[in-house]
């Protein structure tokens, strides 16, 4: 990067039609990751992230909001989790702590699908940008070591409430072993990051094909939101041919769980799987295959 640059330093600026194509494990032209948002509010809270009526926020308890968010772990997540195994996705997790304390039918249930558990912090609620650096590095620490015990595995990838992070996040993330990270939209590949020590990668994430920027804060419709997804896979798959790519899917139980929204949904997923060379994958095995092939050249 030239002197005086202010673009990010974590990263150099390379344009995706610079860099040779990459090859995926069995040539695909599009790998395809599904994000799952799983998350808890505790009851009471007033910090909620997301809500479907503002007005009562300022409540304690707020029945109306946390009674939505509750339904996504008590019916929306099953719904989504049966479309899923239908067409051959597995998901990749973003995965509040407390889940594993709160919801441990979720962990048996995403282990049996051999779903992908990465870290996003405790319950929504803690913001490491407002952290001093020892609680930071705790806060990471010690969420990794909860969802381990839960789930048998150190999680690979971590995305942050909001995706926020401070100046130091990702040298606190590759000093505690994450190799992912979640934060970053800036890219349709895997990026190395510049930490102090260790290996960090961006991972494909997207605000565009996700349902809480497009859904609950652009108000898109279930129908036009799956349109959406078809419309983002068509364009990539086209591309694929001669450039290959990664597609992200971003959803929240609570939002795409319910059943006019799984309708557009599913039947999305359902053609991305009727598509031959295509890699339905999971944010570690995408970090496994970029690190064996690309990593180190």
């Amino acid at each position: 990067m030239s002197s005086g640059s202010t673009q990010s330093p974590r990263y150099d600026f390379e344009p995706i039609v610079y860099r040779p194509p990459v090859r995926f494990p069995k040539g695909e032209r599009l790998a395809v990751l599904m994000y799952v948002n799983i998350e808890h509010v505790p009851f009471g809270s007033t910090a909620l992230a997301h809500a479907i009526y503002p007005g009562t926020l300022r409540f304690s308890p707020d029945i109306l909001n946390h009674g939505w968010r509750d339904y996504g772990n008590r019916v929306g997540l099953w719904r989504l989790m049966e479309a899923m195994d239908k067409h051959g996705f597995r998901g990749t997790v973003n995965l509040n702590s407390d889940v594993c304390r709160e919801y441990p039918q979720i962990i048996r249930e995403g282990g049996a699908r051999r779903w992908e558990w990465g870290a996003q912090g405790d319950n929504n609620t803690s913001i490491p940008t407002v952290m001093t650096p020892e609680e930071e590095r705790s806060f990471i620490r010690r969420n990794l070591e909860i969802i381990e015990v839960a789930t048998g595995t150190r999680p690979k990838g971590w995305l942050s409430m909001a995706l926020a992070e401070s100046f130091i996040t990702p040298d606190l993330l590759a000093e505690a072993g994450v190799e992912y990270v979640s934060n970053y939209t800036h890219d349709e590949l895997p990026v190395p990051m510049r930490v102090r020590s260790g290996s960090l990668l961006t991972m494909p994430y997207t605000l565009e094909i996700n349902d809480v920027p497009t859904i609950m804060v652009k108000g898109t419709s279930a129908e036009a939101f799956g349109r959406m997804i078809r419309d983002q896979f068509d364009v990539l798959y086209e591309e694929g041919r001669a450039r290959p790519r990664i597609m992200s899917i971003s959803v929240h139980p609570f939002i795409s769980g319910h059943p006019f929204r799984m309708k557009h949904i599913e039947a999305a997923l359902g053609y991305i799987a009727s598509h031959s060379d295509v890699w339905l994958t999971t944010g570690g095995e995408v970090n496994d295959w970029y690190r064996a092939n690309y990593l180190a050249r």
